[in-house]
């Protein structure tokens, strides 16, 4: 990449020693008001250094704002963008993964790592088969991935007439290449480098020789479908010269230039500046009078996103935007770009920016329904741009737009609405009918918040530090490191306006100009303690960094904690009910079942053995009393199939599928099953049970398969979500839900009848009757989920301890289990918090699917690190197998 536009930054600017001595006396500024946060402390502007604390708190289990955890997926020991986006997208990770780099420690680099090796261990090799069958160019990479699954070509809209993922792939170029850089390390620089370079070959090859720019068709861009190419006079779409894929090839060639001079690689570093200057000398055919971008030129001429233009007269932000995050463009077009930017109100009319304003008139597709303006690619909001659009207000100086951004999106954070893209130009959530959302993209504005504050540039040698920090924070320090291959550096200022000197682990450091401060790689400590004096103010003492490695205090579980919706013993769903089968219509019972009941309160011992002994009196009036089919009545409902309605009214009555007989039973009639029918209920809120239950029947078995046969079933098949109660096997009682599965013999044999029943209590005790004699119980006093969650938390901080007292702790997999150990533990100081007050509530049902959040993100996390260890025993690498070797010391 460039040095610095028009930013000098050799090491031959130096300030005289006399100077920064002069500065570290010079008078205090007046006490301003103070803010020390978790992982930010200062003094001046209070609202924007708390907002960069929520900005970096985002990014760690918190008790209160989802956390980037929420998006762990054990499938790839990665990232994933979002529960209902099951991959990995280079469009929408784009932004949040470029700004998020510096800060992000293990064990997210390998997170993030695990989740762009789906882009190249399945990039384009002109013989691969992707999805649709599409045989990618050598170096292409894609859309998205997940295992065994790439996508070479924007997968919505008009597939057909799709060009390849250009822009993406450029994208994807700069994503790795400043990982690369930010690491240093020669191993992953050799794995990746020459990826990288077949895939700036593929870019290079839709150069135009005559004009240095690169040809795109319809979907090339980066936020596609919303370009369709160059729309020819026979209505066909062909190629045209795309802005953005200029831009962002300039961006990555920037650091495959830095990334070839770690290698050694002179001839290429050469080769890559060369291609590099050609791309910028086509780069002023893209630009309008007024200095901003266009969004591509037709080969024709026709220009399209000159604002106010009568034909394809709007603007795209995108590229624009971009083009100053990255640096492609210098410090003087940046300022024309933005006053564009600014002067055109549609595009942050919710503080937040759009793909373009107004709308475009160029798709492929008229801008109705999803195409229309402000809802998708056309207009809408997507926070992956909004991250580099927070790095070019921080470069010119617009702290005010960094803060309306962050506010805004901080309003979606406190909802549990994280979704993207965001509909009504920034103003609402895609998925509204999700009781949360929770995507990746939306971790862009914390992410691109905190970048911008020191607009970290890494070069192969050195990493370059453009601080831009608010007027009015008169002094900050960040309480976190920033990676620099090996080395943390940990920032600090003070004062406010130009850089006027620098101090290093306390010492004068001269490798500074007014804008810039420059840390050589060789002459960094490990650990650096970085404090920037801006403008007249005095060099104050830092407090010491702490990296705080410790795991909370074991927290023993509360069963009275957890909110009693939260886990509860029977869990609802949507199924209907069955009598006789479950809920795939399998599993069916043979033989008779007769009097079926369903009660919505735990009967006592003495209470069943009167239904066994069909002594019921009151019971049968009882109000928990909700279902009681006795088969002895039927009807034919309008699709001539047969009812038996509910002995208590017209409502939940049972209809007959398939074979049956209503045959004569003990104390009434019965129906009889031979395995090919059974009785299905529709849903509905009467049979939703929750912490107290008794289930009862009359059942006469006959010869059943090994599979046994449900009796009553309202339970997902394969599942305890529901609740369920059948013979299986042989003669023995099953009862499944959530808390449990008791199970004993009935003591009866093949065709005797029995009278069976299940119980469940709000203690978590769970009974089995047969002739109205207890045959089982079973009582749990924690919900199995967190029952199970507590013994892997306790093993991985078992783990933890042995990893640190072998001097692994900063190794991935100490990193990883200490992360879902603090995962859960914020989980259960969540619930504290809201029992407290101390956390505002969201309506149901987000509040529960919110809190749920928590515990599924730590059962999550264990179980993906304990895979990863467990697939240590066959581990090649000396280092696997010694943490293999210490996870197996702990036992099963």
């Amino acid at each position: 990449m460039h040095k610095i536009v028009n930013l000098p930054t050799s090491a031959s600017n130096l300030v005289p020693f006399a100077l920064f001595i002069a500065l570290a006396t010079a008078a205090p500024l007046p006490a301003a008001e103070r803010f020390e946060g978790r992982f930010y402390r200062g003094e001046g502007d209070v609202e924007y250094l708390q907002l960069l604390d929520i900005a970096r708190r985002v990014f760690e289990p918190d008790p209160e704002f989802q956390h980037l955890g929420m998006l762990y997926t054990p499938a790839w020991n990665g990232l994933v963008e979002g529960p209902t986006w099951g991959a990995w997208w280079i469009q929408n990770s784009y932004g949040p993964t470029y700004c998020a780099l510096p800060f992000w420690e293990e064990p997210w680099v390998t997170f993030v790592q695990n989740s762009q090796d789906l882009w190249f261990n399945q990039m384009g090799d002109g013989k691969r088969a992707g999805e649709r069958g599409w045989v990618a160019p050598d170096g292409c990479l894609c859309d998205a991935a997940a295992p065994n699954w790439i996508v070479y070509k924007q997968g919505d809209g008009r597939v057909d007439i799709h060009d390849w993922g250009m822009e993406f792939t450029a994208a994807g170029i700069v994503l790795q290449a400043e990982a690369l850089l930010i690491q240093r390390d020669p191993k992953a620089l050799a794995r990746y480098l020459p990826k990288l370079e077949r895939s700036a070959e593929f870019i290079e090859s839709r150069r135009d020789p005559k004009t240095n720019l690169f040809l795109a068709g319809p979907a090339g861009n980066l936020l596609a479908p919303s370009y369709a190419g160059w729309k020819k006079p026979d209505g066909t779409y062909d190629k045209a010269y795309l802005a953005g894929l200029s831009i962002t090839y300039i961006a990555a060639l920037d650091r495959l230039i830095e990334l070839e001079k770690m290698a050694g690689a002179s001839e290429k570093v050469v080769l890559y500046m060369t291609r590099r200057d050609q791309a910028r000398k086509g780069l002023p055919q893209l630009v309008t009078d007024e200095g901003y971008f266009i969004k591509s030129l037709d080969p024709d001429g026709t220009k399209h996103g000159v604002h106010g233009a009568k034909k394809h007269g709007y603007f795209e932000a995108v590229c624009n935007h971009d083009a100053i995050c990255f640096r492609v463009a210098d410090d003087e077009q940046s300022q024309k770009i933005y006053r564009k930017i600014a002067s055109i109100w549609e595009l942050r009319r919710n503080d937040l920016i759009i793909t373009n304003a107004p709308s475009l008139d160029d798709m492929y597709e008229l801008p109705h329904g999803l195409w229309e303006y402000g809802r998708w690619v056309n207009g809408g909001h997507w926070s992956t741009c909004e991250a580099r659009a927070l790095v070019a207000y921080y470069r010119l100086g617009k702290h005010d737009d960094a803060r309306k951004s962050m506010k805004k999106i901080l309003d979606y954070y406190r909802r549990f609405r994280t979704d993207n893209p965001l509909v009504a130009f920034g103003g609402d959530v895609y998925q509204p009918n999700e009781p949360i959302n929770c995507v990746y993209d939306t971790w862009g504005v914390p992410a691109g918040f905190l970048r911008g504050l020191f607009e970290y540039l890494y070069l192969a040698d050195e990493l370059v530090i453009v601080p831009h920090i608010p007027p009015r924070i008169v002094e900050l320090q960040q309480r976190f490191p920033i990676r620099f291959g090996t080395k943390r550096v940990f920032l600090a200022t003070v004062g406010s306006g130009p850089v006027t000197g620098v101090a290093v682990n306390g010492r004068p450091w001269r490798s500074f100009d007014a804008n810039t401060v420059t840390l050589p790689f060789d002459q960094t400590p490990e650990v650096a303690e970085v404090q920037i004096v801006l403008g007249q103010a005095a060099a104050k003492p830092l407090e010491p960094p702490k990296t705080d490695r410790s795991l909370p205090p074991v927290r023993p579980v509360d069963a009275r904690a957890l909110r009693a919706d939260l886990f509860p013993i029977i869990s609802p769903n949507e199924l209907p009910l069955r009598i006789g089968a479950d809920s795939n219509g399998q599993n069916r019972f043979v033989g008779e079942i007769g009097r079926v009941r369903i009660y919505t309160r735990t009967l006592k011992p003495d209470e069943i053995a009167a239904l066994a002994r069909r002594q019921p009196g009151n019971l049968e009036r009882d109000p928990a009393l909700v279902a009681d089919w006795k088969f002895d009545v039927s009807r034919q409902d309008n699709l001539k199939q047969t009812v038996f309605p509910n002995a208590l009214g017209d409502h939940l009555p049972a209809r007959a599928m398939g074979e049956f007989q209503v045959v004569d039973a003990p104390g009434g009639k019965a129906i009889r099953l031979g395995g090919k029918g059974y009785l299905e209920i529709a849903q509905d809120p009467r049979l939703q049970l929750a912490r107290n239950a008794t289930l009862e029947a009359w059942i006469r078995p006959g010869t059943l398969p090994a599979t046994g046969g449900r009796i009553i079933d309202k339970c997902r098949a394969g599942t305890a979500n529901g609740y369920m109660l059948d013979i299986f096997p042989g003669n023995s009682l099953r009862m499944i839900v959530e808390w449990g599965t008791p199970q004993a013999a009935t003591g009866t044999g093949v065709d005797q009848w029995v009278h069976v029943a299940g119980t469940v209590a709000d203690d978590g005790t769970l009974c089995l009757y047969a002739d109205g004699k207890p045959i089982a119980t079973q009582k749990a006093d924690l919900p199995p989920e967190i029952a199970a969650l507590d013994a892997r938390v306790g093993k991985l901080r078992a783990f933890y301890e042995r990893m640190v007292g072998a001097e692994l702790a900063d190794r991935y997999e100490a990193a990883h289990a200490r992360l879902a150990v603090l995962s859960a533990d914020v989980a259960y100081q969540r619930l504290k918090l809201l029992a407290e007050g101390k956390l505002n509530r969201l309506p149901e049902p987000s509040q529960f699917a919110a809190d749920r959040s928590y515990f599924t993100a730590a059962a999550r996390l264990c179980e993906g690190l304990v895979k990863v260890l467990d697939g240590y025993e066959k581990a090649a690498d000396p280092l696997e197998q010694r943490v293999g070797k210490i996870w197996r010391g702990l036992g099963p």
